[in-house]
């Protein structure tokens, strides 16, 4: 395989997988994936998280790598858990969520995705971008992290847990990281 046109996204999560894959189609860049747990630094920036583990990452795989890292802020609660989604989603359940949401009008979500690139021995690059919604006032039903459970993006009307994987895969696929670093590697190529 020619390593200049492949690329490893680090990630064990095969939805985040497809959605790579999609955004990619087309580049001639070959994605691999590869389910490698990143320590992850305390940050409250994404994006200083996203690229020390994109360097981690390259540095032991010794391959170009790409890392995605996401942070929820959850405005009435004044940011609340930004890039601590990951371990809040592990004590917290949607019900949990919801409790501390009782009584706040204000129910606007952001979500920061920063995607880092790492060639191995160099420093990282990354690109990030803003998505909006808002908390639902019920959870859905469907399987999902607490936050899926809850998170209702903007232009759709149900939470991401009910909303079909493909209209996902097409919403997120569509992200402008995914474009940035796709236009980043094909000038790199070209």
């Amino acid at each position: 395989m020619d390593t200049q046109n492949s690329l490893i996204y680090v990630t064990g999560n095969a939805l985040k997988f497809r959605v790579a894959e999609q955004a990619l189609r087309g580049s001639g860049i070959v994605l691999e994936q590869a389910s490698l747990q990143t320590p992850e630094i305390q940050s409250e920036q994404v994006e200083e998280i996203a690229r020390w583990s994109a360097v981690w990452a390259s540095q032991q795989l010794g391959q170009p790598v790409v890392v995605m890292d996401a942070g929820f802020y959850i405005q009435a609660l004044n940011g609340f858990p930004g890039p601590f989604i990951k371990f809040v989603n592990q004590w917290f359940s949607a019900k949990d969520y919801l409790n501390l949401m009782q009584g706040k009008p204000d129910r606007r979500v952001s979500i920061r995705d920063c995607l880092a690139y790492c060639q191995h021995g160099q420093q990282p690059i990354s690109f990030c971008q803003l998505h909006y919604g808002h908390l639902a006032t019920e959870a859905g039903c469907s399987d999902g992290s607490p936050i899926d459970q809850l998170f209702i993006p903007d232009g759709f009307s149900l939470p991401i847990s009910e909303i079909s994987p493909q209209e996902m895969l097409t919403y997120w696929s569509s992200a402008a990281v995914w474009q940035k670093l796709k236009a980043h590697l094909e000038n790199k190529v070209g």
